[in-house]
């Protein structure tokens, strides 16, 4: 996939709805000088510099990133890349199985292909067996992904779910992705019943700054398509 044909698809925001396309709302902003409305929907949180941000650095507002904080890194992909069967061909090197079905899947083609959870034939990781204690039992992290809504607290587990596929795929020195699998387990375990997320590297805690579960999928949702090209195949799709 070209860059341009990349800046023509549309941007998921956090709720699941999608924004129009960059080119499209570099358009708006230009006719209506809407940049500001249009950042606090889908605001980056490395704002396009290419620079990973921990959540403790996010939180301390920090420009000059500690090491580890500044490496240059992948933002992952977002739920709507992980859940289209063309894309289950990196399931595997995120650490996860990906589901199958009781219909045809076309590997290669775009889109959902109209697939519902009644399709589901085995429904591949499971989020507890991801480290998501307290999700449904026997709901893997393909139903969040793709249907968060048929679940009490889906967005927040839709989010974390592609967080811990991100973490789990983007390990390379130079396309690392900000948060470890852990990291993801302790964002849920901590926001799940409506408590705040505080990292353990803070020192003093994070008194009222911990974020919330909103925050959680604000973070996240940030860093989407940053430095994230390596997943834009898949290769076995091409002619």
């Amino acid at each position: 996939m070209t860059a341009e044909q990349r800046s023509k698809e549309p941007t998921e925001t956090p709720d699941g709805s999608t924004l129009p396309s960059p080119s499209r709302r570099r358009l708006v902003r230009g006719a209506a000088g809407t940049a500001g409305v249009l950042l606090s929907v889908h605001a980056k949180t490395a704002l396009g510099t290419g620079i990973c941000k921990s959540p403790s650095a996010t939180m301390s507002g920090n420009t000059s990133p500690r090491p580890g904080d500044g490496t240059t890194c992948s933002g992952g992909r977002s739920p709507g890349f992980w859940k289209v069967p063309q894309k289950f061909s990196y399931w595997s090197a995120a650490g996860a199985v990906a589901p199958t079905f009781n219909v045809t899947v076309r590997e290669c083609a775009s889109g959902l292909q109209n697939l519902t959870l009644s399709n589901l034939l085995t429904h591949g990781t499971l989020l507890t067996n991801a480290g998501f204690v307290g999700a449904p039992a026997g709901v893997g992290l393909w139903a969040v992904l793709a249907f968060p809504n048929s679940y009490t607290g889906g967005q927040l587990m839709r989010h974390l779910s592609a967080a811990w596929l991100n973490a789990g795929y983007f390990t390379s020195a130079a396309t690392k992705y900000p948060l470890s699998k852990q990291q993801v387990i302790d964002m849920w375990n901590a926001t799940k019943s409506g408590g705040t997320y505080c990292p353990t590297s803070m020192v003093g805690g994070c008194g009222t700054s911990g974020w919330s579960a909103t925050q959680v999928i604000n973070y996240i949702s940030g860093m989407y398509d940053l430095n994230a090209a390596t997943l834009d195949g898949p290769d076995l799709c091409k002619p």
